[in-house]
C-alpha cells in the first residue's frame, strides 16, 4: 500500500477520533460521567480494532500498522497493538521502527510483562542482539506478572552469549520450582555440559 494512501487513512480516522473526543469533552461539560466519556473512547478503540482483523484477510499490513498506531494514541494501556504492529514492522523489514514502537508500548506498561517479552523475543529473533534480549528479558521477568516463560528466554539469551554460568543458574532455579517440566530439566543438563566443556577441570 503506497504512503499516500495509509497517510490517508491516517488522517480520517484520527479525524474520527478527533470528533468522539471532542463528542466526549463536551459530554463532561454537560454532566456526564468520566465513566461514560470511557466508554465513548472503548466504543471507537474496538471499532478500530476490529476494522484491523478485517484487513488483515486482506494482508494490507501497512493500513494494519496505521491502525494500530491509531489505536494505542486512543489507548496506551491496550497492549496488544503495539506487539501486533511491531510483529508486522519488522516482517516488513523495519526493524528501527518495530523496535520503537515495541519499547514505546513498554515504556508506557512498565509494569506489565507483556511488551518487555515481546521486545526481548525481537531482539533475540530478530536481531540476534543478546545483550539487548538479556536486559529486557530481565525486565520482562521483574514484573509482577513475569513468569517462568520471561526467565526460560533469559536463560536461553545468555546461552546464546556464552554466559553459560548465569543460564545454568537461572535452569536450576526453574527446575527447583518445577521438577516435573522435561523441557526446563533439558535444558539445565544441556547447558551444565556446555559449562563442563567449555571449563574442563584438571581431577574428575
Amino acid at each position: 500500500m503506497k504512503a499516500l494512501s495509509v497517510a490517508a487513512l491516517a488522517s480520517t480516522f484520527l479525524f474520527a477520533l478527533t470528533t468522539f473526543t471532542h463528542a466526549a469533552i463536551v459530554n463532561v461539560s454537560a454532566g456526564y460521567s468520566e465513566t461514560q466519556v470511557g466508554g465513548i473512547t472503548s466504543t471507537v478503540v474496538d471499532g478500530l480494532w476490529s476494522r484491523s482483523d478485517y484487513w488483515w484477510h486482506h494482508g494490507d499490513y501497512p493500513r494494519i500498522i496505521a491502525l494500530d498506531r491509531l489505536i494505542t494514541e486512543a489507548d496506551p494501556n491496550f497492549l496488544e497493538p503495539y506487539s501486533n504492529g511491531g510483529w508486522l514492522m519488522d516482517s516488513l523489514g523495519d526493524t528501527k521502527d518495530a523496535e520503537r514502537y515495541y519499547r514505546l508500548g513498554a515504556e508506557r506498561n512498565p509494569d506489565k510483562s507483556y511488551l518487555w517479552f515481546s521486545l526481548g523475543f525481537f531482539y533475540y529473533n530478530s536481531m540476534k542482539d543478546y545483550p539487548d534480549a538479556i536486559m529486557t528479558f530481565k525486565r520482562a521477568a521483574d514484573a509482577p506478572d513475569g513468569g517462568p516463560k520471561s526467565l526460560k528466554m533469559l536463560a536461553h539469551s545468555y546461552e546464546r552469549n556464552n554466559q553459560l554460568g548465569e543460564a545454568v543458574n537461572i535452569w536450576q532455579s526453574l527446575h527447583t520450582k518445577y521438577p516435573g517440566d522435561a523441557v526446563i530439566l533439558l535444558n539445565l543438563n544441556k547447558d551444565q555440559n556446555l559449562l563442563r566443556t567449555a571449563n574442563p577441570t584438571v581431577s574428575q
